[in-house]
């Protein structure tokens, strides 16, 4: 006789192992904290485990019970596919999308970082979609920026450098470089309403303005670039081509540059005598940065040492007004991307394996780890300011049109890490898929670490006046404006709101005249444009004993 020996199959097993270890995980890890199921690690072992335990009652459920409640069985069975089904989606466990409360203010004495914040967007003056000079003067301002930038004057930050302010932001002989987010598409790019509006005040510069504007980044080796497609505005046929060239059609030094064009281009700095446009690779540090000629052909700009007068052989900083302008969105790898994550299009991606090892390497030990590789550029290219547009809020990206939310803020710093940190904890995570991932506060989250060593680089390495401390910030909103000078309805700034203003608003509209300055002073009924409906507001409240502007 053959004894017949059995022997255990691991193969036949594995799947019921896999799976109770795969519950256990989840039941141990969760423990009496429910939010843990969000956690990556958790969303991947739920499935198996959902599957397992169904497999297990259902098993025990056919063989005790099945005869005895078979009238049950086939709820049962429904109840128990629909629980798999709920269980193994990949969408379980993922936060909701929250409706946003309101955004809060506090000030401290002495701050470090002061931002502003506007909690609601008005519509904006009109579109450039065409893309010439038929486009009216009357839509290029953009009442967001402009109240934001008022907001920020009422607290000392003024955009004009002048002899009365001399620390202003933009001086009237500039090269400013409008550092903006396009990698992507739509919503996943910086407002091109909001871009038109900060030109506008630009180039409206109480000495008169004399220098350039370029709209740039660096949409590396895999964006779709500054193009036709990236249109995030009121008017989605309106793109960032469309409002630098109506800008170009009216005379205005203005101009678009997508640094892609020498993404891999490796080029020394013009006090070698390279002339070539290219970026500049410091090996030592592994510092990158763009330096080429404007579109105009008038300058020669390094990005890091300012423009470049070949006469003289020298640069002049002081020329080179840099200002970031991310778009507020959720990040897989850094967790969220805002101004200081915006540098990454300061720099360039090429070489990836003989300058990092490889392209997982640069993200997450150079970029991203403590070397902090993007706060080393963002400390050699500086902004001057920091604007964030959440006109439109990406909760699960970076690229995602299917979770983006429509938020309706704008905020603005001169400190990207002070604003970076407000964005994420305010607007961002309360209505992230992953809200954990993009907390600035959350002890071990994605964000929580970037920024950490982020500022780390540039407050301590640097010496930036940065930091992410709520009790070194004053955050403002627009009721800073309550006690501001201008009158509303004084369109022409005489401090009188008489028939001069109805004339001054309807030259603007109708004849190309002068914008009312603030602009708000020419919105009389608050609706956030000036349109003809404030001339007839003004018209009723002084012939015809109506409402007071503003009232």
């Amino acid at each position: 006789m053959h004894s017949h020996k059995r022997t255990f199959n691991i193969k036949h097993y594995w799947i019921w192992l896999v799976g109770f270890v795969a519950l256990l995980w989840v039941l141990l890890r969760s423990g009496t904290n429910p939010k843990r199921l969000t956690y990556p690690c958790q969303r991947a072992a739920m499935p198996i485990a959902a599957s397992w335990f169904l497999a297990m009652a259902g098993f025990f459920a056919g063989s005790l019970f099945f005869r005895r409640f078979a009238k049950f069985c086939g709820a049962a069975i429904l109840l128990g596919g629909i629980i798999w089904f709920v269980a193994a989606l990949p969408e379980f466990g993922r936060s909701q999308v929250k409706p946003l409360a309101s955004l809060p203010v506090w000030e401290v004495p002495d701050p470090v970082s002061t931002v502003f914040v506007l909690d609601s967007i008005p519509p904006t003056s009109g579109s450039l979609a065409a893309g010439n000079a038929s486009v009216p003067d009357s839509y290029l301002p953009d009442p967001a920026i402009d109240t934001l930038l008022l907001m920020m004057e009422k607290k000392g930050t003024y955009l004009h450098q002048t002899v009365v302010h001399p620390e202003g932001i933009v001086g009237s002989d500039n090269v400013v470089i409008i550092k903006g987010n396009w990698q992507w598409t739509s919503r996943n790019t910086t407002s091109a309403d909001r871009v038109k509006g900060l030109i506008w005040r630009i180039l409206n510069h109480p000495d008169g303005f004399s220098g350039e504007i370029l709209v740039c980044d660096n949409t590396q080796d895999i964006g779709t670039g500054i193009n036709q497609q990236d249109n995030n505005s009121e008017d989605t046929a309106q793109s960032i081509p469309d409002v630098v060239n109506t800008f170009r059609a009216k005379g205005y030094p203005v101009y678009y540059l997508d640094w892609k064009y020498i993404w891999n281009v490796v080029a020394t700095e013009y006090s070698t005598g390279d002339y070539n446009d290219g970026y500049v690779y410091e090996s030592s540090s592994k510092i990158t940065y763009p330096k080429f000629r404007s579109p105009s052909g008038d300058y020669y700009i390094s990005m890091r040492y300012g423009v470049w007068d070949s006469l003289s052989s020298s640069y002049d900083h002081s020329r080179l007004c840099i200002i970031d302008f991310p778009v507020l969105k959720a990040h897989s790898l850094a967790g969220a991307t805002i101004a200081v994550k915006n540098w990454i299009g300061m720099l360039t991606t090429a070489y990836s394996s003989e300058r990092f090892g490889n392209w997982t390497n640069m993200h997450n030990t150079y970029f991203f780890g403590t070397y902090a590789l993007v706060a080393r550029v963002m400390a050699a290219t500086f902004p001057r300011l920091s604007i964030v547009d959440a006109a439109w809020t990406t909760t699960y990206g970076p690229n995602n049109l299917n979770w983006v939310q429509n938020t309706k803020m704008l905020l603005g710093s001169t400190d990207p890490v002070a604003v970076s940190w407000y964005s994420a904890k305010f607007i961002l995570t309360p209505i992230a898929r992953y809200p954990d991932q993009t907390n600035p506060d959350y002890s071990s989250g994605s964000y929580n670490v970037k920024l950490a060593n982020w500022t780390t680089f540039l407050h301590d390495s640097a010496g930036f006046a940065c930091t992410k401390d709520s009790s070194e910030i004053s955050v403002y909103d627009r009721g800073i404006l309550g006690g501001s000078e201008y009158l509303c309805g004084d369109a022409n700034g005489d401090k009188v709101i008489d028939v001069g203003d109805v004339v001054y608003v309807v030259n603007y509209l109708f004849k190309s005249g002068p914008v009312p300055n603030p602009f708000i002073a020419g919105d009389a009924n608050s609706d956030g444009l000036i349109s003809i409906g404030d001339v007839v507001y003004l018209i009723n409240y002084l012939f015809k004993s109506g409402p007071v502007p503003c009232g």
